[in-house]
């Protein structure tokens, strides 16, 4: 049917009309062409069928007026922001735990470390009271140089009791010249004045250690001159001491020394 043929009740206009209603008055639509003014609820213009305009009426007790509403993309943003924050909380508070009980655990293997560590005497081995585990057979050769050494001082100081202290008990001396002496024979030489050292030398050294670590033999050239029975004597020799670790310290148990 034509618009311009269209016929409408005056009842019929009123109940589309914008007076049907205090709210109507404020949404309200007008035909640009006629100026005839509709509710909101119509498109097109009855009298004309132009397409209606919205009626901005400056007179209007209630003006409603479109809110902006949050675009879908930043509602979806904001929750993927939120997720992200709180999964980063957790795994903050993920890491926290983890490192406690670390904590813990390396305090509680410490703890039985320190109480299953044997203690030094449990450790000592019965045949050996002070000889420490750890050590090398360097450590030991190194060691024998040393005591090796201090002999010799104590020959050329005539230090009674440092010689009492590194010639075992059971020591013997014997030369290629037929001359055989234990330590109490060579104690009383010294302390009687019968033999004296004005000095003593040795050279090319070599030290051997057995592999328990509780005996070594040093070998090398020695120089001395001094007096024998009153007789000065100047000798050139090669020598052979035996050491032996005995009550957790080094002593020299046997010498021997020849000329060619």
């Amino acid at each position: 049917m034509p618009i311009e043929n269209l016929q409408i009740s005056a009842s019929e206009f009123d109940r589309i009309s914008p007076k049907s209603s205090g709210l109507d008055a404020a949404l309200m639509k007008i035909c640009p062409t006629c100026q005839q003014k509709y509710a909101d609820s119509l498109q097109f213009c009855l009298s004309d069928g132009t397409v209606l305009s919205v009626f901005n009426d400056p007179q209007a007790t209630l003006r409603l007026e479109a809110r902006q509403t949050r675009p879908p993309a930043q509602v979806k943003r904001g929750l993927t922001f939120g997720l992200l924050a709180l999964v980063g909380v957790g795994v903050i508070g993920l890491i926290f735990v983890v490192g406690v009980l670390i904590l813990y655990r390396s305090w509680s293997n410490q703890g039985a470390g320190a109480s299953n560590r044997p203690s030094s005497s449990s450790a000592t081995n019965t045949n050996q009271p002070n000889t420490i585990p750890v050590l090398t057979k360097d450590d030991v050769a190194q060691k024998l140089e040393q005591v090796n050494a201090e002999v010799g001082r104590s020959l050329v100081n005539s230090d009674l009791e440092a010689l009492d202290r590194l010639l075992a008990e059971d020591y013997h001396y014997v030369s290629d010249a037929g001359l055989s002496l234990t330590k109490q024979e060579i104690l009383t030489l010294f302390r009687t004045g019968n033999i004296h050292y004005d000095y003593l030398t040795t050279s090319d050294p070599k030290i051997e250690v057995e592999s328990d670590l509780d005996k070594g033999v040093v070998s090398g050239r020695a120089q001395s001159k001094g007096q024998f029975g009153r007789q000065p004597f100047t000798d050139i020799y090669f020598y052979k001491n035996t050491y032996a670790k005995r009550n957790g310290r080094w002593q020299l148990v046997s010498g021997l020394a020849w000329h060619h």
